[in-house]
């Protein structure tokens, strides 16, 4: 009998290249897939993924995406709490996509105008004292009579509203509220009329478009006002950063984020800073602007008829920079902004795009739509004068 030793064989020697070949591979996938994105993007786009898991089920669900509602000439729509919001003559309605009625406030609203922004949305007439607020889940946060009729009303991208009221004794006065509605900020002009305004997030600035009469002239100008700062007068105070306009009208004043604002006057667009300084301008001469909407990211769509029915889709930075244009043989009905997502309807078909205009997805079932609602998972909500239609792409 002998003993036996079986050698056992040594370990394999490593291959430190073989990880750096699975490595490069895994870089090599991510880079492709980065550049598809970038060439293909209606193509690669993750949302496609997440729409199709939210709305599994739902797509081809009768009576989801329709919302029936009052018609009216004036009526006046919002994407707001994953819903549509509906202001008439008579009353505010908020919406669930499956047409559940979440809020209905009645009042009258001659003329009804909606602001909106984060989870606070304004409803108000100009020249009317009565106005609705609603907040999320269809929180009724006003419903009635303020002190003065409103002239204007602003609410920024977090919720924080501006309005604008007549008041006996003063031209205007200013008031900024919080989310809740509760006022942080007001002043008084005994001077200078104010007609319309704009807040920016967390209720930072308040701009204001006044109209003066000088030697049977009349003349326009911003006063861009810090809400952290008491304003003792509107003419001198050093608080204040005015712009003069000449003699002409600020129709509209929405801000672009923080620190940008978009001034829609009678003959341009034009873009400022808090500053005061003009940054961009977009002359209007003789094309007609048929509608514009700010995405909550900071970047505009507008739409111009520039002959006839030839329009064109143009996007602009907070700095009032030119992103894209598209020139449209089509005439467009509506645009319509939210999160990275642009929406165009024209009387021939709904495209989605991205900020540069990229075309993402579209659909030539619009009978009857007269406004689009983009939302930020790339949907739509096509608007007709008594319903709604939801695309999903």
């Amino acid at each position: 009998m002998h003993n036996s030793t079986k050698q056992i064989p040594d370990a394999a020697p490593r291959r430190p290249h073989k990880a750096r070949g699975v490595l490069l591979a895994a870089a090599l996938i991510l880079v492709l897939i980065a550049a598809a994105v970038l060439i293909f993007p209606h193509v690669m786009n993750p949302d496609r993924a997440v729409r199709f898991f939210r709305y599994m089920g739902l797509r081809d669900k009768e009576g989801y995406g329709r919302i029936s509602f009052e018609g009216g000439a004036g009526n006046v729509y919002a994407g707001f709490d994953d819903g549509l919001l509906v202001g008439t003559e008579s009353s505010l309605s908020l919406y669930s996509l499956d047409g559940e009625q979440k809020a209905l406030v009645q009042g009258a609203l001659p003329a009804p105008v909606l602001r909106t922004g984060g989870e606070v949305s304004f409803l108000f007439s100009p020249g009317s004292s009565y106005a609705v607020a609603l907040g999320s889940g269809g929180r009724i946060l006003l419903d009635g009579a303020l002190d003065g009729a409103v002239l204007d009303a602003s609410v920024s991208t977090d919720g924080f509203t501006a309005r604008l009221t007549a008041q006996s004794g003063y031209k205007a006065v200013a008031t900024v509220l919080n989310p809740n509605q509760d006022a942080v900020y007001r002043f008084s002009s005994r001077t200078r009329y104010l007609n319309a305004c704009a807040v920016s997030e967390k209720g930072a600035y308040l701009a204001v478009a006044s109209l003066e009469e000088q030697d049977s002239i009349y003349r326009s100008g911003i006063t861009i006002l810090r809400t952290d700062q008491p304003l003792t007068d509107l003419e001198e105070d050093d608080a204040a950063v005015r712009v003069e306009f000449g003699n002409q009208l600020i129709y509209e004043l929405r801000f672009l984020d923080r620190e940008h604002l978009l001034a829609v006057a009678q003959d341009e667009l034009i873009f400022l800073d808090t500053a005061g300084q003009l940054l961009a301008s977009l002359p209007l001469a003789g094309d007609r602007l048929i509608d514009y909407d700010i995405s909550e990211e900071g970047w505009l769509i507008l739409a111009l008829e520039v002959s006839g029915s030839d329009c064109k889709v143009l996007t602009f930075d907070a700095e009032g920079s030119q992103i894209s244009e598209l020139e449209l043989p089509e005439r467009v009905r509506s645009v319509s902004s939210a999160g990275r997502y642009a929406a165009v309807l024209t009387e021939m078909y709904l495209q989605t795009y991205d900020r540069h205009l990229v075309p993402y997805d579209r659909t030539w079932d619009v009978p009857g739509a007269v406004r689009v609602v983009a939302r930020p998972d790339g949907t739509a909500l096509l608007i007709a004068s008594s319903g709604t239609k939801l695309f999903i792409p």
